[in-house]
């Protein structure tokens, strides 16, 4: 077996010599190497709707990528993006995102997001979405949270 650099976004097995994850384009520029194939070192934090944080497990996560900095995060059904709750360290520092901003769910294989009557708005490929109504997310979709605040929906 040899050395890879396990995306801590999506799981991927890349080349070592990949500074970018050519899965989900995660920055893997401090990820250390390690045996393909192998046990992780404990996973991706997931955030739960409670606000508890647990390792990645088999349960269906969303995976967010902020665009400033390429940071991510992984969600689960009925998570709440925004400056408050299980989210707050992600959103922190940005004023536009409101305390309880949007909610992502799951529906079977599919995700969608609702905004939740946020004050800037949530848009979803340049479409601003009705609050209380549902859209479909899927991988490369780009949602901002107001336009200081734009994430990838990477997975």
């Amino acid at each position: 077996m040899g050395l890879i650099k396990l995306c801590p976004a999506c799981g991927e097995e890349n080349p070592v010599s990949e500074v970018i994850c050519r899965v989900c384009m995660t920055n893997l520029s401090a990820v250390p190497p390690s045996q393909a194939g192998g046990a992780t070192s404990g996973g991706d934090a997931l955030i739960q709707p409670d606000g508890a944080e647990t390792r990645r497990s088999s349960r269906a996560a969303l995976t967010l990528s902020r665009a400033r900095d390429g940071r991510t995060i992984a969600v689960q059904s009925g998570c709440v993006l925004g400056r408050s709750g299980e989210t707050l360290e992600f959103f922190s520092g940005i004023m536009t995102v409101s305390r309880r901003h949007a909610r992502v769910e799951s529906r079977g294989d599919a995700w969608q997001i609702e905004d939740l009557g946020s004050t800037n708005g949530t848009w979803v490929n340049g479409a601003r979405i009705d609050p209380g109504r549902p859209l479909p997310l899927k991988p490369g979709d780009t949602v901002a949270l107001s336009l200081a605040c734009e994430i990838r929906v990477v997975g």
